[in-house]
C-alpha cells in the first residue's frame, strides 16, 4: 500500500517534533584535553588503526602534527554522546591517535618540509615554546547528543545513519567498514583475530598478520593486499557465522550480515573465544580435505581461482558434517577428483557463483555442497 502524502502541515508539525532532526552541538578541545579524554575513557572507539585499515604512514602523520604547529585549520571530528558525557568517536580516529601517538613520545616526525629541523625528533624534544604552542592549539567537534532521534531507529540504526553521511578521510567506508566502526565489540574483534589467522591468510592468498603486523605498524605487502584494505578478510570471515543457520539467512546479503553483527555484538570474550575454536575447526577440516583446491573454482584453462560463495557453501556443509570430518578427509583425494568434475559441469558452476546476493541462492549452494559431502559418509 502507497503511503499517503503528507501536507506541509504535516511536514512541518513532523520536523517540529525533533522525529526527523538531530540534535548537535560543536565544541573546541585543546589538544591536552584530547589526551585527557581518551585515557580516562570519556572518548571511546579509537580503534588500533590495523582494525580501521585507512592507515596513515609515519610521514602523514607527521604532516598532521605539523598542520597543527603551523595553526593550520583542519576538519572537524565527529562525536557521538553515548550516555551522558561519554563519547563515541565517529569520525577522525586516525587524526586523534596520531596526536596521542605524539604526546606519548612514540612518533617520531619525518619528511616535513616547512619545519625540517624538527625531523627526527618526538614531542619531548621540541623546543620549549613549540611544545607549549602545540598544547594551545585546538581541534572541533560536532557532537551528535544522545537524545537525538531520527524516526523509529535504535541508536545503532542512528550511528549507521550518520556513519553513511559521513566520508571519512575522503573516502567512502564500505558496508564491512562501518560494520568494523558500528557494532564494536567481543564479536568483531574476533572476526579481525580470525582474519589474522596463518591457516586462513594462507587460504586466501593474503600475507599473514602474523609477519606483517609490528607494533601496530603493517608492512606495505599488506597494507596494499585488495582483501585486507578495505576489510573484506573480515566479511569473510563473517559470511560463515550469518550464514550457517538457515533460518537467519533472510533478505538481502547486506542486511544478513548486518543483523549477525548486531546479534552478536554484546557477546562474552569467553563466548568470543569459543566461536573463534569453531571457526578454526571447521576451517581446518576444509583445508585438510580439500588441500590446494580449498574454495577454489575450476577455470578452465587458467586453473582454479578462490571463490567467496564457494567459501560460503564448503564451511556451512563442513559444519553441518564436522562430527564425520575423519571419515571426509580419508576420502579427500576422491573427494578433491569428483568435485572438480563436478564444478566443471556449467549448470552446478552457475549453482555455486550465480546469483551470489540472493538469500536463495546461499542455501541452495550450501545444500549442493552438503549433499556432495554427504555421499561419503556412513
Amino acid at each position: 500500500m502507497a503511503k499517503k502524502k503528507l501536507t506541509d502541515k504535516e511536514i512541518e508539525e513532523l520536523y517540529e517534533s525533533g522525529i526527523f532532526k538531530l540534535t548537535q552541538e560543536r565544541n573546541d578541545f585543546l589538544l591536552p584535553q584530547i589526551l585527557d579524554f581518551v585515557n580516562t575513557k570519556k572518548w571511546i572507539n579509537l580503534h588500533p588503526e590495523y582494525q580501521r585499515r585507512l592507515v596513515w604512514d609515519r610521514q602523514k602523520k607527521s604532516l598532521f602534527i605539523e598542520s597543527l604547529i603551523m595553526n593550520i585549520p583542519i576538519p572537524p571530528i565527529f562525536l557521538y554522546e553515548w550516555d551522558y558525557s561519554r563519547f563515541e568517536v565517529m569520525d577522525g580516529q586516525q587524526r586523534l591517535s596520531t596526536i596521542i601517538e605524539f604526546y606519548e613520545n612514540r612518533l617520531k616526525l619525518s619528511g616535513l618540509e616547512q619545519w625540517e629541523s624538527l625531523n627526527g625528533k618526538t614531542f619531548s624534544e621540541l623546543p620549549p615554546i613549540l611544545k607549549k604552542a602545540f598544547d594551545r592549539r585546538r581541534i572541533s567537534a560536532t557532537v551528535l547528543l544522545a537524545e537525538s532521534k531520527v524516526g523509529e531507529r535504535t541508536p545503532n540504526e542512528l550511528r549507521k545513519f550518520v556513519f553513511e553521511r559521513l566520508n571519512t578521510g575522503g573516502q567512502k567506508l564500505n558496508a564491512q567498514e562501518l560494520r568494523n566502526c558500528i557494532y564494536s565489540g567481543h564479536f568483531n574483534d574476533m572476526l579481525i583475530r580470525l582474519a589474522g589467522n596463518d591457516i586462513f591468510d594462507d587460504l586466501w592468498e593474503i600475507p599473514r598478520y602474523s609477519e606483517n603486523i609490528r607494533s601496530g605498524q603493517i608492512s606495505k605487502n599488506l597494507a596494499e593486499n585488495a582483501l585486507f584494505k578495505r576489510m573484506t578478510d573480515c566479511e569473510i570471515v563473517l559470511r560463515y557465522f550469518a550464514f550457517k543457520d538457515k533460518t537467519k539467512v533472510k533478505g538481502s546479503v547486506k542486511k544478513i550480515l548486518d543483523d549477525c553483527m548486531e546479534r552478536e555484538q554484546n557477546i562474552t570474550a569467553t563466548k568470543a573465544n569459543e566461536l573463534e575454536n569453531i571457526f578454526i575447526d571447521r576451517l581446518s577440516a576444509c583445508q585438510a580435505i580439500f588441500e590446494t583446491y580449498t574454495f577454489k573454482l575450476p577455470e578452465g584453462k587458467k586453473g582454479v581461482k578462490l571463490s567467496q560463495p564457494l567459501f560460503d557453501a564448503v564451511m556451512i556443509a563442513v559444519d553441518r558434517l564436522y562430527s564425520k570430518k575423519d571419515e571426509l578427509i580419508s576420502h579427500k583425494k576422491k573427494i578433491q577428483t569428483e568435485f572438480l568434475k563436478l564444478l566443471n559441469d556449467p549448470n552446478n558452476y552457475e549453482l555455486v557463483v550465480g546469483k551470489p546476493g540472493t538469500a536463495d541462492a546461499i542455501k541452495k549452494r550450501a545444500d549442493f555442497v552438503f549433499d556432495f559431502l554427504k555421499g561419503y559418509v556412513n
